[in-house]
C-alpha cells in the first residue's frame, strides 16, 4: 500500500530535526508543527520518545540508520541509507530500507549508495596511520579533521615539534604539517624519530572567498617529498608529472574537468567583480601582469632573478614593449593583508592600467597573454588557452606548455594540457564537499563552487566592510605578535631542503 499522502509528521528529537530533509524524500511525507492525529517521528526503535508514542496510542515514524553507511555517516551529515518503519510495519524502499547518496542526501538506487559509500570507505582508508597535524590554525580544522580522519581514529592537533614527536610515537601515527608554518627542527626529528612527515597547502581550487579572510578551503594538497611552490626540492606534483602514466581515461577525465571549470568561470579564490563594463583598446595585444605577495615562499624560492611585483612589472613592459599593459594587485595585497603594493603613481609608469579587485576569470577571458613570476594565475591562464610566460619555476613551468624564463625551469619531459591538469587536479590533492563534510571529487566540488560564487554578491574580496577591517587590524596588530611568538618556539622557520 502506498502511504498515505495526507500525512503530516513532527519530530521528536534533534536527530529526527537534522534529519528531516531525508526523511521527507524517502517518505513523502512533510514535517509540520505537533496536532492530534500527527505521525510523531522517533529515531530508533525502542527508544524513550517511541514507548511513549506507543504507550499513548499514538502513530509514530521510526527511523534508524540502514545497512549501508559511509564511515563519516552522522546525524549532522546524514546517512548514506536509513530503515524506516510506520506503526510498526517497514514503510517504503526495499522492505523500508531507503538508499541516499551520501553528499545530496537525496534517495538514489542501492546499487549508487554502495558504489558512492565504497569511494568514500577507501578515502578513509588511505589514512592508515593516525594523523597528528601540526601548526593548523583552528578555523582550519574542521575541513583537515574530515580529510584526515581514518580507521586509527580521529586526527590529533600540535603545535610545537616535541609535542608532534611525542604524538606521533603514541599513536604509531603520521605527522602532517601546514607548509608555511612547520616548525624548524620538525623534519629532522621526524626522520630520528623513524615517523612520516608530509607537508599540506591549500589545492587549486580552494573556496569563494580568500584564505586571508578565514574562508575555509575545500581541497588541499599533501605533499610527502617537498611542497608544490619550493622548487628547491622535489615535490610530489613534480614526481607525478615527471612519471606518471597518464592513461586515455585520466586525460579524457582531465579534459573534461577543465572544460567543465573554464564554462563554469572558476578559478581558486572566486572573487572579484565583473571586467565587462570596463573598456579595452581595439587592436592591441593585451597582457595581463598577476602581482603576488611579496614573502610568499614560491616568490623567494621559486623566482631567482624577479622577486617582485616591481620588477616583474619592468620585465613584462620590457618584454612587450607596444602591449597594454594590465596590472593586477594580489587580492591578500590589496585588501592590506600582505606585503607587495605597489603605489599607484608608480605602477602607472609601467602599467596602462591597474585592474584591481576584478575577477581574474573576467580577465583571462579578455586578455591575449599572461606575465608572471609563480602566480597560479598562469596555470588558470594556460587551462584556457592563453600564452604564459614564466619568470619564475611555478609548478606548470618547464614540460613545454609555457614559456620559461628562469633558469632550470625545464621538467626534461613534455606534457600536454591535459595531463598537466591530470596531475595537478586529479592525482594531487583531496576534495572536500563543504556543504556535506564529507571527501569528494574534483567534478562534485564544481558543484558547490559554482552554487556558493552565485549566491554571493560580487565584490573585490568576498568579505564585508567590517570583516574586511577586522582582518587588517588582525593582519597588522595582532600577527606580528603571534608570529614573534611562533617565533620563539620555532615555528615557520622549517629548514630548507638537504
Amino acid at each position: 500500500m502506498p502511504p498515505e499522502p495526507t500525512l503530516s509528521l513532527y519530530a521528536t528529537g534533534r536527530t529526527i530535526r537534522l534529519l528531516r530533509a531525508e526523511i521527507e524524500a524517502a517518505t513523502g511525507f512533510a514535517f509540520g508543527q505537533a496536532r492530534l492525529g500527527d505521525v510523531g517521528a522517533v529515531w530508533g526503535a525502542g527508544r524513550a520518545a517511541d514507548r511513549l508514542l506507543s504507550l499513548t496510542g499514538r502513530r509514530r515514524l521510526v527511523v534508524a540508520p540502514g545497512p549501508i553507511l559511509s564511515p563519516y555517516d552522522d546525524p549532522e551529515r546524514g546517512f548514506a541509507s536509513l530503515r524506516i518503519s510506520l506503526d510498526g510495519r517497514p514503510l517504503g524502499g526495499e522492505g523500508g530500507v531507503h538508499y541516499l547518496d551520501p553528499w545530496t542526501r537525496m534517495p538514489v538506487d542501492r546499487a549508487s549508495c554502495a558504489e558512492r559509500v565504497a569511494w568514500l570507505e577507501a578515502r578513509f582508508a588511505e589514512n592508515d596511520r593516525r594523523v597528528v597535524y601540526v601548526g593548523m590554525s583552528r578555523w582550519k580544522r574542521p575541513a583537515l579533521d574530515v580529510l584526515g580522519a581514518g580507521p586509527a581514529g580521529r586526527p590529533v592537533h600540535t603545535m610545537t615539534t616535541e609535542a608532534a614527536v611525542a604524538a606521533g610515537q603514541r599513536h604509531q601515527g603520521r605527522l602532517l604539517a601546514w607548509a608555511t608554518r612547520a616548525p624548524g627542527q620538525l623534519e629532522a626529528a621526524c626522520a630520528e624519530a623513524g615517523l612520516p612527515l608530509a607537508r599540506v597547502e591549500d589545492g587549486f581550487l580552494r573556496s569563494v572567498g580568500l584564505g586571508a579572510s578565514l574562508q575555509p578551503g575545500a581541497s588541499i594538497v599533501v605533499d610527502d617529498l617537498g611542497i608544490y611552490y619550493d622548487p628547491r626540492r622535489e615535490s610530489r606534483l613534480q614526481r607525478l608529472l615527471a612519471e606518471s602514466e597518464f592513461t586515455p581515461d585520466l586525460v579524457a577525465r582531465a579534459k573534461r574537468l577543465r572544460e567543465e571549470v573554464v564554462a563554469r568561470r572558476l578559478s581558486k579564490y572566486n572573487v572579484g567583480l565583473d571586467a565587462t563594463a570596463l573598456d579595452w583598446p581595439a587592436g592591441r595585444k593585451i597582457v595581463l601582469v598577476p602581482g603576488q605577495v611579496e614573502d610568499d615562499a614560491s616568490v623567494r624560492h621559486g623566482s631567482p632573478l624577479v622577486r617582485s611585483n616591481r620588477a616583474l612589472l619592468e620585465a613584462a613592459r620590457r618584454r612587450n614593449p607596444d602591449a597594454f599593459l594590465l596590472y593586477k594587485p594580489h587580492p591578500d595585497v590589496e585588501a592590506g593583508f600582505r606585503p607587495g603594493i605597489i603605489p599607484e603613481a608608480e605602477a602607472l609608469t609601467l602599467a596602462d592600467r591597474i585592474v584591481a579587485g576584478i575577477s581574474i576569470v573576467d580577465l583571462l577571458d579578455r586578455v591575449h597573454h599572461v606575465e608572471t613570476m609563480t602566480s597560479l594565475a598562469g596555470f588558470e591562464a594556460l587551462i584556457r588557452g592563453l600564452t604564459v610566460a614564466t619568470h619564475g619555476r611555478p609548478f606548470y613551468a618547464g614540460w613545454g606548455l609555457s614559456e620559461d624564463l628562469a633558469p632550470g625551469a625545464d621538467r626534461g619531459r613534455r606534457l600536454d594540457l591535459d595531463s598537466l591538469v591530470a596531475g595537478a587536479m586529479i592525482l594531487y590533492p583531496r576534495y572536500l564537499d563543504p556543504v556535506a563534510m564529507k571527501p569528494c571529487s574534483p567534478e562534485q566540488l564544481l558543484d558547490r563552487l559554482s552554487a556558493a560564487r552565485d549566491a554571493a554578491p560580487r565584490s573585490a574580496l568576498s568579505i564585508g566592510r567590517a570583516a574586511h577591517w577586522a582582518m587588517r587590524a588582525r593582519y597588522g596588530l595582532l600577527n606580528p605578535i603571534v608570529r614573534a611568538l611562533r617565533s620563539r618556539r620555532g615555528v615557520g622557520r622549517e629548514a630548507g631542503p638537504h
